[in-house]
């Protein structure tokens, strides 16, 4: 009996259908960058986890295998790789845990937390084998890679280089840093300590020759020892990414005397070293119209107000000089 033309397409669709297999789609919590999961050195022991939903059917006999490898996925995978799951029934969904150690004690050459200090990477594996044939659903000997996306765990164990401070520029309740050496897609991170009180003292070191405890008076000098003198005042951080300007630490206090230093987070999250310390003092800025009174011009508007001439001129040269140093405090 010869069969209707759309009874053939049909029983053609479902045997099409039938050979595409299983298809694994993995999520995770995990922070990433794209597809790319970032471990730190600090998190080298903390689990990794991953979801994962199956949709359709394993070929007859055939098993799906989840793992991490340092090579591409779509085969079995092998003593070298790290085993997580093997399903051979209609289970269609789950999750993996697997720590950076785990994948690091199984490759050829095992590491550790502390002894891989190089960059390295690893793919999380889903391989299946697929249908013999478009009429036979037994498994042929060929796998395939059947998980998407394609995740990659990268293990970042160092930390970025020292940065340095270039600037501390002061401004009103605030001083505006210029941090060097930032890498890019890193946090540059600013924290400021304050040195001295609002009225100008500050705490001195142990070896200063005073008695501990002393507030010394703004402008004196005491011995420079070695070690530096004692905040007085909480440390406050500040943050901007890397490439975005100056580090603005705000909210401060005119006249007081800030200890600042610099770190850099990369986008692991590994942390530099402190930079070497700087300081700065945030100073009142008058405003547009103080300033214009500050250099001479009369209190009251008016179309005289600056007495053209001279004395005029050197009051708009003020506000000239007063508004670039503005633009120039970034």
């Amino acid at each position: 009996m010869r069969l209707p033309l759309a009874a053939l397409l049909l029983f053609a669709s479902t045997a099409v259908a039938q050979t595409t297999g299983t298809a694994v789609t993995f999520t995770t919590t995990s922070t990433t960058s794209g597809t790319t999961v970032l471990t730190p050195k600090a998190d080298c022991t903390t689990p990794v986890r991953f979801s994962w939903s199956r949709t359709g059917n394993l070929c007859t006999g055939g098993s799906l295998f989840f793992y991490v490898s340092r090579s591409s996925c779509g085969s079995e995978p092998t003593v070298t790789d790290l085993k997580l799951a093997t399903i051979s029934d209609t289970t269609a969904s789950g999750t993996l845990s697997f720590t950076v150690q785990d994948v690091l004690a199984a490759l050829a050459t095992p590491t550790t937390c502390a002894t891989q200090t190089s960059e390295i990477s690893f793919n999380l594996c889903a391989s299946a084998k697929t249908f013999a044939s478009v009429y036979d659903v037994s498994c042929s000997s060929t796998f395939s890679s059947v998980g998407s996306p394609a995740f990659v765990v990268k293990f970042d164990p160092a930390p970025p280089s020292k940065p340095s401070i270039g600037q501390v520029i002061a401004r009103d309740s605030a001083l505006s840093v210029q941090v060097d050496g930032a890498e890019t897609k890193s946090t540059v991170v600013v924290e400021v300590t304050a040195l001295t009180t609002a009225d100008g003292g500050s705490l001195p070191d142990e070896d200063a020759g005073v008695d501990a405890g002393e507030v010394v008076d703004a402008g004196e000098v005491v011995d420079a020892g070695s070690v530096a003198p004692e905040p007085v005042g909480p440390t406050l951080s500040f943050r901007k990414a890397a490439g975005e300007g100056n580090v603005v630490a705000d909210g401060l206090i005119n006249g007081v005397t800030y200890r600042v230093q610099a770190k850099i987070i990369d986008e692991a999250g590994n942390g530099s070293e402190l930079s070497d310390a700087a300081e700065g003092t945030p100073v009142k800025s008058n405003g547009l119209f103080d300033a214009y009174v500050d250099a001479g011009g009369e209190e009251r508007g008016g179309c005289a107000a600056t007495g053209g001439g001279i004395a005029g001129g050197a009051v708009l040269a003020a506000l000239g000089i007063w508004l670039s140093n503005r633009r120039k405090v970034s």
